[in-house]
């Protein structure tokens, strides 16, 4: 709530200034008195407005996706990164596209799989990895057949290990 507020806000104080002070409405008056105010919108200044609050919402997906932060953390100010947890972080600086992971679960299993997707929180902790298998107590791999597994928060995630991609040898 807190945070709409202030975005609302910083909105405003871009909006007014571009716009040479006017607002999306205006309130007409009745000379005779007769009729109630009215508040009639401005269909182009409304146009400003939204264009305002979409170029804000931009910007503020590309702080947090691009680690906006790091500015702060440079100079010392913060040592937090712009995202919501250490799973977001990891995931989405460290993991690379097709990237191939090992996860552990708490029951002792262990998946070998490529990494598609994860969740944005990790509270959620889900994985859906592609080309997934099964490791055995002696190491060999079992596959799963189909397209992937998806591993939610019930799975047991204890350990995720981002590998070394395999080497390419298709052009040697």
């Amino acid at each position: 709530m807190v945070e709409a507020l202030v975005f609302s806000f910083v909105i405003y104080i871009c909006y007014v200034p571009l716009n040479d002070g006017k607002l999306p409405f205006h309130i007409e008056h009745d000379p005779t008195g007769r009729i109630a105010d009215t508040v009639l919108w401005e269909p182009a200044q409304l146009a400003w407005l939204a264009a305002v609050t979409a170029a804000f919402a931009l910007l503020t997906v590309a702080y947090i996706r691009l680690d906006g932060n790091r500015l702060f953390r440079a100079v010392g100010l913060t040592e937090r990164t712009t995202r919501n947890s250490i799973w977001n972080d990891i995931l989405e600086h460290e993991a690379i596209d097709n990237q191939p992971v090992q996860v552990e679960l708490a029951d002792g299993r262990n998946l070998l799989g490529v990494l598609l997707y994860y969740s944005d929180v990790s509270e959620d902790g889900s994985l859906y990895l592609t080309q997934a298998s099964w490791v055995d107590s002696e190491g060999r791999t079992i596959s799963i057949p189909g397209p992937g597994i998806l591993l939610t928060r019930n799975s047991g995630i204890r350990c995720v290990s981002l590998l070394d991609p395999a080497p390419d040898t298709s052009g040697v």
